[in-house]
């Protein structure tokens, strides 16, 4: 069972997303807050395993929160969930240390992938996101790619994917300390500081098929 709390400053918000989550059979509400503050403290006082974050909040907002809750509880997972798809926000949410960045009008099927997807220590961007991020990279000059070994561009295009790293060890017949190097071979080599770095360098070389 995945035990969530919802986030919100908007009360309307907040019913919404937990009448939508109601009845589904691995995912518990356990409870709803209307700022960062307060998800903080039911965090210290409550078994919660994915936190449902706004990012615009009164008292504390929500990258704040983020950062905090990663710190002191991190077994505790954040999908960022709000109306905010300017690429500044995405990659301050994802710095403090967000597993995923969805959009309000997501559908329902999209939320609960989400949610999952977190809770099993994955990654997960709705398109709309993705495509805010590839757009940030196709501004700029494309620069010229470093060398990645056969394996290496293997293990890049199954991040990209979303593939965990088990998922990733299971496909390519490897250990999971060796998905490890890879990963941090290609943080190294391609200049970037996390998984989500990664995805944004394969969207902008087009490694990821359609």
């Amino acid at each position: 069972m995945i035990r969530v709390l919802i986030t919100d400053d908007h009360e309307m918000i907040r019913n919404g997303l937990s009448s939508l989550l109601r009845g589904e059979p691995n995912i518990l509400v356990v409870d709803m807050a209307q700022n960062g503050q307060e998800a903080l403290d039911i965090c210290a006082a409550r078994q919660i395993d994915v936190v449902l974050m706004d990012i615009m909040m009164p008292v504390m907002n929500g990258v704040a929160a983020t950062r905090v809750i990663r710190e002191k509880h991190p077994h505790v997972k954040v999908l960022a969930v709000t109306i905010n798809d300017e690429p500044r926000f995405i990659k301050e949410v994802l710095q403090a240390g967000a597993s995923g960045y969805i959009l309000k009008h997501s559908t329902k099927d999209e939320i609960i992938r989400a949610i999952v997807d977190v809770a099993e220590n994955k990654q997960h961007f709705s398109m709309d996101v993705l495509a805010k991020i590839s757009g940030e990279f196709a501004m700029g000059n494309k620069p010229k790619a470093p060398m990645l070994t056969k394996k290496e561009s293997e293990v890049l295009r199954l991040i990209a994917q979303e593939f965990s790293n088990q998922e990733i060890a299971d496909k390519l017949d490897c250990g999971i300390r060796t998905v490890d190097t890879h990963k941090r071979n290609l943080m190294k080599k391609l200049e970037v500081k996390n998984v989500v770095g990664l995805v944004k360098y394969a969207l902008k070389m087009g490694v990821v098929p359609d």
